[in-house]
């Protein structure tokens, strides 16, 4: 009996091992799977190919709506593309453009200064007064010759007649004017 005992139980063991898919493991070396092939899949493996003509004829054949809707995708992502890139050259021109004003601005500001500072340094003020008061016969105006008035928002005064020479004419003058 202790013949059969071993028989029986290295068949077990052998049963366990197919059961599991593992070889036996001697050393360090790893398990290898074995793998019983089943009646099904032998007949599955044979009618693969037929399978796979019969898949590569659907997916080879796009239809005619698929393709028309990749066409149409990709030119307007084409259209959109260009349209962003132009827009792009256009600010990037617009960008140089006013680069080059404010460039000219700041060099005609400069320009501007030197000019006027030039033309009031060369003016004499002195020498001016001199010529208005020796050749044309200018003097200062005397205390009673001025006349102080209210102004109501406005910066400057129109004249619309002569004033008159006599103090009570100045006062009717002003008082309509001023509205007293």
């Amino acid at each position: 009996m202790a013949e059969i005992r071993s028989i029986y139980t290295d068949k077990r063991k052998n049963d366990s091992r197919r059961r599991t898919g593992y070889a036996d493991v001697e050393g360090t070396a790893v398990r290898k799977l074995q793998t019983k092939e089943n009646p099904r899949e032998r007949q599955e493996r044979r009618r693969q190919p037929e399978i796979r003509r019969a898949g590569r004829k659907k997916s080879q054949g796009m239809g005619l709506g698929y393709v028309v809707f990749l066409t149409a995708a990709c030119g307007l992502a084409l259209w959109v593309c260009s349209g962003y890139l132009q827009l792009q050259a256009d600010n990037t021109a617009i960008v140089k453009n006013i680069a080059s004003l404010e460039s000219q601005l700041s060099d005609l500001r400069t320009e501007n200064d030197d000019e006027y500072n030039r033309v009031v340094t060369s003016v004499d003020l002195e020498k001016i007064r001199d010529i208005a008061i020796n050749e044309l016969g200018m003097v200062y105006a005397q205390e009673d010759q001025v006349v102080l008035y209210d102004s109501e928002g406005s910066d400057y005064v129109r004249q619309y007649a002569d004033i008159p020479e006599e103090e009570s004419g100045l006062k009717e003058i002003l008082g309509t004017i001023t509205g007293d």
